[in-house]
């Protein structure tokens, strides 16, 4: 029996998929396979890389899986915006004059993987890991499982115009999730048993983003949800696939990076109680909870509070622990 976990990007909503992934680590559910797009491409090599320190695979559960989510975990509480999409407003004029490929440098995200992932060649990893990017010229999707992880997971999450283009082996790629790709399908054809989607959801709930870079990665992940919807109600594969609920109501904007250490914890509770009220089915999950919806005011006032309950936290200071 074989296991594959399919990761969605969403920008700051990756932190959905640390908890989810921790819910389904303390429940037993460990990947053979993994496949990410976008951010999902950035949790996935993560937690595909070596086991660490030596001695440090004996903390905690004993697993190398373990250790990874812990330092991924990690990783996601001290993050801020700006390590990824740092202010640099000349930059933001060269771009609107043709003179940049894009509002922000890809050195900080490049400088956050060099820094964490910890292995130099993705066939290294403890666990098998593919990432999908998009050939900017053909609109092809395409799987990366070889080479660097840094350019690899860099292609697969550069946001047209938000972070520039990689150029890997001879082509111009951009992120996985504006591909022709249907990474189910290709999922499915591995052989695997069992095919979890996380998918890292949007904000259906609360006020619209206002920023350009919160319109253009909430616009991305409406277009993700859509693509996913397809996909799952168009899926054929022999695979089992089990689709984990994204958390719902939302108001976070996926360029907001203040709430990560809500999100990990709503995700991994709202997981868990997925997957002791679902214990023992087998029957294989729809499109139904990845619905596009709307809520009403009272319930978007709700998600709000509920999303936002520490307003006086700096947007750049490092936040909390959170143990698994």
């Amino acid at each position: 029996m074989t296991t594959a976990f399919v990761l969605t990007g969403g920008g700051s909503l990756g932190a959905v998929q640390v908890g989810m992934l921790a819910a389904l680590h303390a429940c037993g559910v460990e990947p053979d396979l993994l496949v990410g797009t976008s951010v999902g491409a950035v949790n996935a090599a993560h937690l595909a890389g070596p086991a660490g320190p030596a001695g440090a695979a004996g903390r905690g559960s004993g697993s190398s899986t373990a250790w990874r989510l812990e330092e991924l975990t990690r990783l996601w509480l001290n993050m801020r915006r700006h390590d990824v999409f740092p202010l640099d407003p000349r930059r933001w004029l060269a771009a609107a004059r043709g003179g940049q490929p894009s509002m922000f440098p890809g050195t900080g995200l490049e400088r956050l993987l060099q820094r964490h992932l910890g292995y130099d060649t993705l066939e290294r990893g403890h666990i098998p890991v593919e990432v999908t990017a998009t050939d900017l010229v053909t609109g092809k999707g395409l799987v990366l499982s070889t080479g660097s992880p840094v350019s690899a997971v860099r292609a697969s999450a550069a946001v047209p115009g938000v972070l520039p283009p990689v150029v890997r082996d001879g082509r111009t790629l951009v992120d996985g999730a504006i591909g022709d790709l249907d990474v189910l399908a290709h999922t499915a054809a591995h052989g695997v048993t069992d095919i979890y989607l996380l998918p890292a959801g949007y904000p259906c709930a609360g006020t619209p983003p206002r920023t350009a870079l919160g319109i253009a990665l909430s616009s991305l992940s409406l277009l993700l949800h859509r693509q996913l919807i397809a996909q799952v109600r168009g899926y054929t594969g022999t695979s089992r696939l089990h689709v984990v609920p994204p958390l719902c109501p939302l108001s976070v904007s996926p360029a907001d990076f203040t709430q990560t250490s809500l999100l990990v914890r709503r995700a991994r509770q709202s997981t868990r109680e997925w997957l002791e009220a679902r214990h023992g089915e087998s029957a294989q999950d729809d499109a139904s909870v990845l619905a596009l919806h709307t809520h009403s005011e009272a319930t978007s006032s709700r998600a709000d509070h509920l999303d936002r309950p520490h307003q006086h936290r700096r947007s750049d200071a490092p936040q909390e622990g959170l143990k698994l």
